[in-house]
């Protein structure tokens, strides 16, 4: 409930701007920035991500620097500036994992593992999402570590190791059945989809995973989706595989992420 969420932040930032309280200030402005990332609304990526940044610098709070370090990372994603993001975003991690945010840190990590993947360097995402996964073990992130395996999955079988990503795929679908999480749900079937040896079921289940995602106000998630559906469709019916680039192209466009829509127009 990322509407819920985001009244229930707003309200506390009101309360910690009221007291004064600044750690917590920068840590709801980041929290904000990250429901911003999930509906792709850079303007409020960029104004959390000023507010917390211009704060934890300021105050000299350098324990909560992951935060807009994160964000930022995001941003250089958007961008298209995939050095930027890295960069970013492994300082982000770092940070986390020092001062015990582990969930700061798998954020980091899920996009630093996103943004090797946008530079199919596929090994060195698999390896960013391990690291992920030995985290949630850790710390106990068990819903966290559906969204990494399902992730992996797919990095797995965009490399072409089929057998590992399926059972990856399949790991990730029991997991999601045990703790009906809606974003376990929505991962678990783009992993399916991404390891079906049917392409037609294929496509199928990642048409229900982006149904799912926007659901849960997901956009840029569904339209990963989007584009690996575009890829299993040109297995089976090319012609469908290019409408649906272009029309992942237009929606890229309209979410701002133009090396998406560059890299959709590319393959249509």
């Amino acid at each position: 409930d990322y509407a819920g969420a985001a009244d229930a932040y707003r309200d506390a930032l009101t309360l910690a701007e009221r007291t004064g309280d600044l750690p917590s200030q920068v840590e709801l402005h980041g929290s904000l920035g990250q429901l911003a990332v999930h509906r792709g609304a850079w303007d409020d990526v960029e104004r959390e991500t000023e507010a917390s940044g211009t704060l934890a610098e300021r105050e000299g709070l350098t324990g909560k620097l992951c935060f807009p370090r994160l964000m930022r990372g995001w941003l250089a994603w958007r961008e298209g500036d995939f050095d930027g993001a890295e960069a970013s975003l492994r300082e982000a991690a770092e940070l986390a994992e020092q001062v015990g945010r582990s969930e700061v840190a798998f954020q980091a990590l899920f996009a630093l593992a996103a943004t090797l993947r946008q530079r199919d360097e596929l090994t060195q995402a698999e390896d960013v999402l391990v690291r992920a996964l030995d985290l949630c073990e850790r710390a106990g992130l068990v819903a966290q570590s559906i969204e990494a395996i399902s992730a992996r999955a797919v990095i797995l079988a965009l490399a072409g190791r089929s057998e590992p990503a399926r059972e990856a795929a399949e790991e990730a679908a029991r997991l999601a059945e045990r703790l009906r999480y809606p974003v376990g749900k929505a991962a678990s079937l783009e992993a399916k989809g991404a390891t079906d040896p049917d392409p037609v079921a294929a496509a199928a289940a990642l048409l229900e995973a982006g149904s799912a995602w926007l659901e849960l106000e997901r956009p840029l998630d569904a339209a990963r989706c989007d584009f690996l559906r575009g890829q299993r469709l040109g297995e089976s019916d090319p012609k469908a595989a290019r409408q649906a680039m272009q029309v992942l192209a237009a929606t890229a466009e309209e979410l701002g992420v133009w090396h998406l829509a560059a890299r959709a127009r590319s393959l249509a």
